[in-house]
């Protein structure tokens, strides 16, 4: 009969669905190349503003300039969007936000981004009105 033949698609999507749920957060590497012009100490991520930055995900000492660095780190496909920080020798933290970590593997951290203290600030008001 007929009926075998949409049987078995169904099951195969079926199975294709309950997969893919259980593989929200994949395990992927990134290559963060330093393009800032200075050495770069740490690195860490936060999820979109919501300021709860990592550990230092750079474990490989110093990054000089031109060098890159790898890590690893589990992305939920549901919430793509990382901000950066990431300190140079001179102790300064970088700002770079809205990096799509789903959609890119490498990153380059560029001297443009810099210096984003004043936005870090009004954002750390925003999130947190008591602060003066």
């Amino acid at each position: 009969g007929n009926m075998n033949k949409f049987i078995f698609p169904a099951i195969v999507l079926a199975a294709l669905l309950t997969f893919n749920a259980g593989t929200m957060a994949q395990n992927q590497t990134y290559t963060i190349t330093n393009g800032s012009g200075m050495v770069v100490t740490g690195f860490s991520i936060s999820p979109n503003d919501a300021n709860k930055w990592s550990d230092n995900l750079n474990t490989t000492g110093n990054i000089s300039i031109n060098n890159s660095f790898q890590f690893t780190q589990p992305v939920d496909r549901a919430n793509c969007l990382y901000d950066v920080r990431y300190m140079t020798e001179d102790g300064t933290y970088h700002y770079i936000q809205d990096v799509d970590l789903c959609t890119s593997t490498t990153l380059s951290l560029t001297a443009a981004d810099s210096k984003d203290d004043m936005r870090k600030d009004m954002r750390e008001k925003l999130d947190d009105p008591n602060k003066k």
